[in-house]
């Protein structure tokens, strides 16, 4: 200490360098603070501080320690020019300037803390001021600031009370400070500041300014954190949603672009700066430039700035490849020899095998390949594009920056002459990068089978995983581009499901629904075809397409499997809209526990204590969706149970969990199931926490689309439609056969909006069951009389066609009901009337025959 400042002089008032010091943090301390580790000097009670905050804080807490040493001290080192650094003075005037100058030390690193945030030595008046000049409007859920006094650390004090009195009011130091507030844990505070942002009304210009301020990480971070809610999303969606509409503006790219050829190295160099920073969509507009026969002066910048933007052009440059543009084409393809990637190969691959590229762009490719230590022979080539190709559709190679989030996927628009992106999930964008390696071997060489066959099976699943399950594919495209026929299809269809890639299947049926005959189910050797093999196996929108493309192929004549089109369509159309889950115990109180844990997992639970009522149930109800098979179950024991559930058509390709209190059992199960996704074996366990997250992950297995609600009620209507249609024609669908599914097509009454199509198909089928079921659900007033009436007209229809089918019993329950009924409303009395006016009038009818 002495040897610092023994010849020094500091007098009362005088600027000396401790009263330099706060100066000196104030101008180098953000500039240094990212290189210093504040754990080197102390151990922060609250470790998550932001790197500005815990320097500040550092050099905050050694100024109180001089100032507690100096506070101490009995004797002052000598300030005096004329007094050696070996003497000493008592106390006395140069002791208080000591204080007050290591006070002032502790102020100006407070202040330096303020600036730091607030980049301004300007403060204002009111530091919590609304930016519009008032007092903020109260929120709904107002955060709630901190008291200064309750907080028991007193570096988080000074942190607090330095922010709130650096007074603050522009976005970007209001967004600094709600930073800090995070980095100390006062979440109230940070919300306050947040919100305080939200209600300036910013622009967009503004908002992307302050996002290019702060950077877009904690933008990210605000959105996801749950402390810093509802005003952090509310915030980070207005900022990045305005970043992404005026940092992609075409106006602005193209501005940048042509910067980039400007004579200032300077311009040049933050033109490109901020061309990398927008990724993707920018080397897009950069090859774009590329077909702009009036640009060739820009072409020079472009060039470098493509080349220099590393893993941000691969994307646009593998679209570009393929461009009819044959410049951008030739800038693609040059550009991709610089990388190292299998997409980038395989890529130029195609450049160099495909006939359709001109000579020129196929040496490029080669000397491309050649130098990457690619063989030149076209059969090892080509044999490789076909092998990837196949990983791609099976899922077993994973797409350049697939691992988390979408991809996107460029490809050249002929009409527009752009490049486009599309977005899709990883496992879409497999199996078009698939589709891509497919139609490069086909156009290589055309005439190899398995190349067709490859190209056939990787388009349909591509066509089918863009649109989803709730649109079709566009057949008439995929037909006009395929050059196929229906029995190339349903050939296709065979290899789809052999494979396991059910959106390629689904594309199939929808196909073969635009371009089939009846000879695709009638033209067998008594086995079920195709179409009939899709609803055996298991998938439900598979199921689905099948039974649209058999109902709108519309045999009239009866063909193998065709009690399984009834027995689908009668399974779909009893879908309640209720996902559920099926529990197995042969403990009724252990299988409620149970089925109970499912609710928090949105199922509604189900329990049955056997392995008979089990398989039972599970085939039964269409709105299953997750089965819990316990190993305390037999007769048969829950092994053969599993088994038959995997074999049954209606339970195949349902999520199955084993709980086992014995462990051997479960390794037997394994071994005897094999590589099945969609089975799982899991301790038992009372812990309903523990179920949850076991069901969850099982039932996130379900690929390649879970069945939605929506898609319940749409299958059961089609359903109900077809079922109409056959149960009221039975001159033409007379080999449909519905009398076996009474019992279920019972139940289709009691379901909304399916009452007048279900009394049409029991009164068609002339049973005395059936004509039972119409009078008890047309005499029971708890149920709307619109549908009651239905049921009546059905009845009467089906006594003037097979006469009265009910018991003398059924008869008089009827007069009876009647009887009981004066008390009742007329609409109800009127439907009880009618049908006994039936019945009284088929009876007078048979008396005078």
């Amino acid at each position: 200490m002495r040897a610092g400042i023994g010849k020094r002089r500091i007098f009362l008032g005088e600027p000396g360098p401790i009263l330099v010091f706060p100066v000196a943090i104030t101008y180098f301390g953000p500039k240094i603070a990212k290189f210093i580790q504040p754990d080197l000097f102390f151990r922060s009670n609250n470790p998550k501080f932001h790197p500005l905050t815990a320097t500040s804080i550092t050099i905050v807490r050694i100024d109180l320690s001089l100032l507690k040493w100096a506070s101490k001290s009995r004797f002052i080192p000598a300030m005096s020019m004329q007094v050696s650094e070996s003497q000493f003075c008592p106390p006395g005037p140069f002791h208080w300037a000591l204080k007050i100058s290591l006070c002032a030390v502790l102020a100006g690193s407070i202040v330096g803390l303020s600036l730091t945030l607030a980049k301004s030595t300007y403060a204002q008046d009111d530091p919590f001021a609304s930016v519009a000049g008032g007092d903020p409007q109260p929120e709904v859920n107002p955060p709630t600031l901190a008291d200064i006094s309750q907080i028991p650390d007193e570096m988080t004090q000074l942190v607090l009370r330095s922010v709130r009195e650096a007074k603050l009011q522009t976005p970007e130091k209001l967004a600094n400070a709600a930073r800090v507030m995070m980095d100390v844990e006062l979440y109230g505070d940070a919300r306050y500041y947040l919100g305080l942002i939200s209600m300036m009304g910013l622009d967009d210009n503004q908002l992307f300014e302050l996002q290019e301020s702060l950077g877009s990480d904690f933008f990210s971070l605000i959105q996801i954190s749950d402390s810093v809610q509802p005003e952090g999303r509310t915030l980070a969606r207005k900022v990045l949603a305005s970043a992404t509409r005026v940092g992609l503006a075409p106006a602005r790219i193209d501005q940048l672009i042509k910067l980039l050829n400007s004579s200032d190295i300077s311009v040049r160099s933050e033109a490109f700066r901020k061309l990398r920073r927008l990724g993707e969509p920018a080397a897009a507009e950069l090859l774009n430039v590329f077909a702009q026969d009036d640009r060739v002066s820009d072409f020079p910048g472009v060039r470098g700035a493509l080349n220099s933007m590393g893993a941000h052009s691969q994307g646009p440059l593998l679209g570009a490849a393929r461009a009819s543009d044959l410049q951008v084409q030739t800038e693609a393809i040059r550009s991709l020899g610089y990388y190292r990637t299998s997409e980038a190969h395989d890529v130029l691959m195609r450049a160099y095998l495909s006939p359709k590229v001109p000579q020129f762009i196929r040496r490029i490719a080669l000397d491309s390949l050649t130098q990457a230590q690619y063989p030149a022979d076209p059969t090892v080539i080509e044999k490789l594009l076909y092998e990837r190709s196949r990983e791609y559709l099976l899922g077993e190679r994973q797409v350049d920056g697939s691992i988390i989030g979408t991809v996107t996927l460029w490809n050249w628009d002929d009409n527009t002459n752009r490049l486009v992106a599309t977005n899709v999930d990883p496992r879409t964008a497999m199996r078009v990068i698939a589709a891509r390696r497919a139609s490069d071997l086909y156009e290589i060489r055309p005439d190899l089978p398995r190349n067709r066959e490859m190209y056939l099976l990787t388009q349909l699943e591509a066509a089918k995983r863009l649109v989803g399950p709730n649109h079709k594919t566009d057949v008439d495209v995929l037909i006009d581009g395929l050059d196929t026929n229906s029995q190339e299809i349903e050939n296709t269809l065979v290899q789809a499901m052999q494979l396991g890639l059910v959106p390629g299947a689904i594309a199939c049926c929808e196909m073969l629904e635009k371009i089939g005959t009846e000879e695709l189910l009638t033209d067998s050797n008594g086995q079920p075809r195709p179409l009939v093999q899709a609803i055996l196996f298991g998938d439900r929108h598979l199921q689905f397409a099948a039974m649209q493309a058999i109902a709108r192929i519309d045999p009239q004549r009866p063909f193998a499997g065709s009690s399984y089109m009834v027995n689908l369509a009668i399974y779909l159309a009893q879908s309640e809209n209720r996902p559920s889950g099926l529990i197995g115990h042969n403990r009724e109180d252990i299988g409620q526990t149970y089925a109970a844990t499912l609710a928090s997992s949105g199922l509604v639970g189900r329990s049955v204590a056997s392995s008979r009522e089990f398989f039972r149930a599970a085939t039964a109800d269409p709105d299953v969706e997750v089965l819990l098979v316990t190993d305390s179950l037999d007769n048969p024991d829950y092994a053969d149970l599993i088994q038959q559930l995997r074999n049954d058509w209606r339970t195949r390709r349902l999520p199955i969990a084993l709980l086992f209190q014995d462990a051997n059992r479960a390794r037997r199960m394994k071994v005897r199931i094999g590589d099945d996704p969609l089975f799982t074996v899991i301790p038992f366990s009372f812990a309903p926490e523990y179920v949850e997250s076991h069901v969850a992950r099982l039932n996130d297995k379900v690929q390649p689309w879970k069945l939605t609600n929506f898609d319940r009620r749409r299958h059961g209507a089609s359903a109900v439609d077809w079922l109409t249609k056959i149960a009221n024609d039975r001159d033409h669908y007379g080999f449909y056969n519905l009398g076996q599914q009474q019992s279920q097509l019972t139940r289709l009454l009691y379901l909304p909006g399916f009452a007048e199509s279900a009394s049409q198909i029991l009164a068609s089928l002339g049973t005395p069951a059936a004509q039972r079921e119409l009078v008890n659900f047309a005499s029971q007033s708890g149920l709307p009389v619109d549908e009651r009436e239905k049921a009546v007209e059905a009845f009467v229809q089906s006594v003037k066609t097979g006469g009265t089918l009910l018991t003398t019993v059924e008869i008089q329950q009827q007069y009876d009901r009647y009887n009981a009924s004066k008390n009742e409303p007329e609409a109800t009395q009127k439907v009880l009337g009618t049908i006994l006016d039936a019945i009284e009038a088929r009876t007078r009818g048979s008396s005078s025959n």
